[in-house]
């Protein structure tokens, strides 16, 4: 769970500006709902890439990218290579 703490908070604090809204859920589907958008998911990935080593532009998919769920998962099944 620590990583999709980590990933909350990044989306919160600097996609989301600290959302007044809220959190995301971990399963929510955060391109779909609209919270992340082309430009904010770009910069997502470029912390999961600077912060866990994983390139999902290279080796994942589009269903890694859905939810904190998702990345979380894609972030264990590929930073252990």
């Amino acid at each position: 769970m620590e990583i999709e703490k980590a990933l909350r908070g990044y989306i919160v604090e600097s996609l989301l500006d600290g959302a007044a809204g809220g959190e995301p859920a971990d399963d929510e589907n955060l391109i779909g709902t609209g919270q992340i958008d082309s430009l904010g998911l770009l910069k997502l990935v470029g912390y999961v890439q600077q912060r866990y080593g994983v390139d999902l532009m290279a080796v994942g998919g589009p269903d890694d990218l859905e939810s904190i769920r998702s990345l979380a998962a894609a972030i264990r099944r590929y930073a252990h290579g």
